[in-house]
């Protein structure tokens, strides 16, 4: 086989897995998100790989078990509004670092029962290919970012 036909098939091949790759990061993201407006954390824990990394400006949280991600998770949903209704992804980023692991920079929005938005906010994802499937292992939610 000529050379340049092989780069090319190479070529091809690599885009097709990196566009596979985008779709089930995607396909990621939104299921943790459904299950965060849903506060199922079964779903919620499911979208996730241990241990798991929460990291946020006041501390860094390493957490081993279903059970303590569960605990988190009940937190951090528990302390919304009462008028939470659902989020919704602004924009998606997505750097594939490897074949295994992603980061995906991520900005979202909460709205009430009314549809009307009353928080924007951003997180870092950090996701791992487990098997065939892509599962979060890190997370830093921000308000924003600042280059220097």
């Amino acid at each position: 086989m000529n050379n340049k036909y092989f780069v090319l098939i190479l070529l091809f091949s690599f885009q097709q897995l990196k566009s596979e790759d985008k779709s089930k990061i995607l396909l990621a993201m939104d299921k943790y998100n459904e299950a965060f407006i849903l506060a199922d954390y079964n779903q919620i824990i499911e979208n996730f790989t241990f241990p798991v990394s929460l990291i946020t400006s006041e501390k860094v949280l390493s957490i081993d078990t279903k059970f303590g991600l569960g605990f988190v998770y009940k937190k951090i949903r528990g302390d919304l509004p009462e008028f939470y209704s659902y989020s919704k992804w602004n924009n998606i980023d997505i750097l594939l670092i490897d074949k295994n692991i992603a980061i995906v920079n991520a900005s979202f929005s909460r709205y009430d029962k009314d549809d009307e938005k009353f928080y924007d906010g951003n997180g870092i994802y950090q996701l791992k290919k487990v098997d065939t499937e892509w599962k979060i292992f890190s997370l830093i939610p921000f308000l924003s970012i600042e280059t220097l």
